[in-house]
């Protein structure tokens, strides 16, 4: 759908940074950018624990652009 993002990401255990950390210096920076906000306040976060859910998400997002047409904000 064209009013969110999907975003993946590899993060090394050993370093103190969180996905909240990440996804909140993200927005910052587009809204900085853009010199507004478009962000919602939360987000949905889902690990990935094998291949076979990363291939199932990655199918997903990828087949995902079908739906824009009966997306009413699009």
């Amino acid at each position: 759908m064209p009013n969110y993002i999907h975003i993946l990401l590899l993060i090394n255990y050993k370093t103190e940074t969180t996905i909240s950390k990440i996804i909140k210096h993200l927005k910052t920076n587009i809204s900085r950018e853009i010199k507004y906000s478009i962000w919602q306040k939360l987000f949905y976060e889902h690990i990935i624990r094998n291949e076979k859910e990363y291939l199932k998400i990655k199918e997903y997002i990828q087949n995902n652009v079908i739906n824009w047409q009966t997306d009413k904000y699009f």
